[in-house]
């Protein structure tokens, strides 16, 4: 798979597609901030792009020599913007060693806000096709040696404790965590299994708060936190989706108010993708300062955490001792491929050169919107802007491959 990445960077583009955008936005009587890449909404190639500013809001003009120039706003708030992306040395974004497999469609919930759209008529594919595609990557300490398990649901494979045996002993360097809702994990005795069988961590996400009023599916999903806490399973963090602003208040409560052992957490609202069409655009800002505005009328300690990766997409804060990251899911139209390199979103997908979040909202174009998208193979995108540092990335591990063959 490594054999199909493609580098794709600002500098690929023409000066004239660049003179384009530039022109667009001093047009408008904007403020250019920054160059980037972003995707055409309509045909999902690359394209160029410009970040800017005007009337304290955030925008990102990109430019298609097919379908044209548009401009779409990423943040609310310039001042937000600029404070929390400029006071910092922002840290190169590389390849964590991580690889996130979606090794089902299936699930066992409804989330409304749901971007997979799972689909429980459909087969798996099976184990062996899993270890196969993994053993095409190089496997190692300073290579590949985090698999991340996801879906839909991937604890409904009935296979599940024994893909992650397989997954463990391809290297002895490799750990293997699941993302789930934790419904299966209600079982203590299947939480056991997953330990006995490698399983090192596992990522719940609670989702969305509206199954506070469901008493069964809470309540297996705290049970879920309970048993890993209790055979000593590892919680990377626990998730929330949420659809309004309005659920702010409810996940605090929640957060604050339970002995969790984990201090991880992650707050992230939908985007115009999957199940969710129509979602109303909030930003990084107006979370961070509803989440901030909670705080001081909850009499909780507040802290935004700078030395973290923040970007557009994600900022780090610390709420009464526990970090969260508060996530927000951008879309075909608004995606700035530059900001998808760090945490949340750098992980493989199956096919390899992609992000997740890309890897999402093509299947979205394709599934949901019926786009007809392009024959080439998906590009991962990789900017270097730091070229200084040399932790290990996509293009290493390309060179890696081309000069060994």
């Amino acid at each position: 798979m490594l054999d199909q990445i493609k580098i794709v960077g600002i500098n690929q583009f023409t000066q004239t597609a660049i003179d384009t955008i530039r022109s667009a936005i001093i047009e408008v009587g904007g403020t250019e901030l920054l160059p980037t890449v972003s995707l055409c909404h309509h045909c999902h190639y690359h394209v160029p792009a410009l970040r800017y500013h005007k009337d304290n809001q955030v925008f990102i003009a990109k430019h298609c020599e097919t379908h044209g120039t548009s401009h779409h706003m990423i943040e609310s708030d310039y001042e937000f913007y600029r404070n929390i992306y400029y006071t910092q040395d922002n840290p190169q974004y590389n390849f964590n060693g991580g690889v996130l497999i979606e090794v089902t469609d299936r699930c066992n919930l409804a989330c409304p806000h749901c971007y997979h759209e799972p689909d429980n008529a459909l087969t798996d594919q099976s184990a062996e096709k899993i270890i196969s595609q993994i053993k095409k990557w190089p496997l190692g300490e300073d290579a590949i040696h985090r698999v991340i398990l996801s879906g839909a649901e991937p604890t409904l494979r009935k296979d599940f404790n024994s893909l992650v045996e397989q997954i463990n002993a391809l290297d002895p360097s490799i750990t293997v965590s699941v993302m789930t809702n934790g419904i299966r994990f209600s079982d203590r005795n299947y939480v056991k299994s997953a330990i006995a069988s490698g399983l090192s961590s596992v990522n719940i996400g609670l989702n969305h708060p509206s199954y506070n009023d469901h008493k069964v599916i809470r309540r297996k999903q705290l049970e879920a936190i309970n048993n890993a806490h209790a055979e000593g399973l590892h919680i990377s963090y626990i998730s929330y989706t949420m659809m309004t602003l309005q659920e702010v208040d409810f996940i605090m409560n929640e957060i604050c108010s339970n002995e969790w052992r984990s201090k991880n957490f992650r707050i992230r609202y939908g985007s115009d993708i999957g199940r969710n069409p129509g979602q109303v655009r909030i930003f990084v800002s107006d979370v961070y300062k509803a989440i901030e505005q909670w705080c001081n009328d909850n009499n909780k300690s507040f802290e935004r955490i700078i030395e973290a990766d923040n970007n557009i997409y994600h900022v780090m804060a610390k709420v009464d001792g526990k970090d969260i990251r508060i996530i927000q899911w951008c879309d075909e139209t608004d995606i700035d491929m530059e900001e998808l390199r760090s945490g949340p979103w750098c992980d493989f997908v199956p096919g390899g050169i992609t992000n997740f979040l890309h890897q999402i909202i093509r299947r979205d174009a394709w599934k949901n919107k019926g786009n007809t998208l392009p024959d080439s193979p998906i590009e991962r995108h990789m900017f270097t802007r730091n070229p200084t540092k040399e932790p290990l990335d996509l293009l290493s591990l390309y060179n890696r491959e081309t000069t060994n063959d």
